[in-house]
């Protein structure tokens, strides 16, 4: 069994703090004995065991290959409103993978006492791998699977309570925007008077109503799958939620691939990849007023996300040049093509 830790957590700590395991070898056999209790599978072997902020294990069972998902219970207080949500965006034509039911047809609940992440769900593996470097065509197959999730959650009807940050007034509280100064004063490589010039850009961006959809939640390049050129599924999907697409459409255009590398776009290509997403489900104008400082608050959360992550000062340096850029661009430069 491989164990990676994509954020470099400390592997036994993780273990041991968020779901009571004393080593990498009882995760194992606890995993193996619930998923022959909750599934008709003879066979089990753990291939991959993933440990970061989750954890997740890529397994084969009898023969086929799956991911098992423990997801945060804070995230999704209604798991039950979730898992018809992504049947339904499934059979709308987005490549979801499929999640498998339990032997009751329900995600279960592991035993694991005290910890949050707690909701269990089985998925079939994904073809292809993340999206890494990037080409006009992928950017463009990329903004219109985002456009298509944003899209088909407009006409979804059904409650699906998640992530309390889902708005740009939620976001904007002023707890939040302390907390996310006090995060980047003094770390290393970050450039204060950056920081400074884009809170105030954040704090000047009026809190506007957008109508809500569905959102992905996460929707990073690294949860974008390819094949052969062609996007072949989406994961990570259960912080899915209702909410303002902005927060899916800056966040997913501000960060990397992986947590060393910075932001993977040029500002050009982040620019054409809005106009993209744009052109298939246009912004309205109090989107459009929002847009500039919810992409400098996206910005400057994962510049944290980098500094407590191990990211490079190349990765860091490469995300505050996209930064600077952005504010040095007007709203009417950032939407004049659109």
């Amino acid at each position: 069994m491989q164990v990676l830790s994509p954020y470099s957590e400390e592997v036994l700590t993780e273990l041991k703090d968020n779901y009571g395991l004393n080593s990498t070898e009882t995760a194992e056999k606890f995993i193996i004995h619930h998923l022959q209790r909750q599934y008709p599978f003879q066979i089990i072997s753990i291939e991959e065991l993933h440990i970061c902020t989750g954890m997740s294990a890529k397994l084969k069972a009898d023969g086929e290959i799956y991911y098992l998902k423990f997801s945060s219970h804070e995230i999704h207080k209604n798991p039950d409103q979730l898992l018809p949500w992504l049947d339904y965006a499934q059979k709308k034509g987005i490549p979801l993978p499929e999640i498998i039911p339990t032997m009751n047809g329900r995600w279960y609940l592991s035993p694991l006492q005290e910890s949050d992440y707690d909701v269990v769900y089985l998925m079939h593996d994904v073809p292809g791998k993340p999206i890494e470097q990037v080409s006009k065509p992928l950017l463009s197959q990329y903004a219109e699977a985002m456009a298509q999730f944003h899209r088909i959650g407009f006409d979804y009807s059904q409650p699906v309570q998640g992530d309390d940050c889902s708005t740009w007034a939620d976001i904007k509280q002023q707890e939040n925007l302390d907390e996310l100064r006090n995060d980047l004063h003094d770390r290393p490589f970050i450039l204060q008077e950056l920081v400074t010039e884009a809170m105030r850009v954040i704090e000047q961006t009026p809190v506007c109503t957008m109508h809500q959809t569905m959102i992905h939640g996460d929707f990073r390049f690294c949860h974008v799958f390819i094949q052969d050129n062609v996007l072949s599924g989406i994961i990570d999907m259960d912080e899915s939620t209702q909410g303002e697409r902005l927060l899916d459409l800056c966040y997913g255009l501000v960060s990397g691939s992986s947590p060393e590398a910075g932001s993977l776009l040029t500002f050009g290509q982040l620019r054409d990849t809005l106009l993209m997403y744009h052109q298939s489900l246009p912004l309205n104008e109090q989107e459009r007023l929002t847009l500039k400082g919810m992409f400098a608050y996206m910005f400057l959360a994962h510049l944290v996300h980098l500094s407590y992550s191990n990211g490079t000062e190349q990765g860091i340096n490469v995300t505050q040049d996209l930064l600077r850029s952005l504010l040095n661009t007007s709203e009417q430069e950032l939407l004049g093509s659109l």
